[in-house]
């Protein structure tokens, strides 16, 4: 079991650790300077995901295999 904040740094590490453009970001439950902070803010100016609501990520919420393979087609159609 994943749970989001893993699943979204998995896939920020495949495509190389890429620079994010911003270090703000709209979600109250992503801590500065946390581990998966980069990670979350890639996959938010991605289009990758967009959170589980406006204000929040949930980045200790188990991701299910839908959320998943979403976080996967997202990611690679952006590629």
């Amino acid at each position: 079991v994943c749970n989001r904040a893993q699943v979204v740094t998995f896939l920020w590490r495949t495509f190389g650790q890429p620079a994010v453009e911003s270090a703000e970001h709209p979600f109250t439950d992503v801590q500065g300077g946390s581990w998966y902070e980069a990670s979350v803010l890639w996959a938010v100016e991605n289009g990758i995901t967009a959170g589980l609501t406006a204000n929040t990520f949930g980045p200790a919420a188990n991701c299910n295999r839908a959320q998943i393979v979403t976080f996967l087609y997202r990611a690679y159609a952006e590629a």
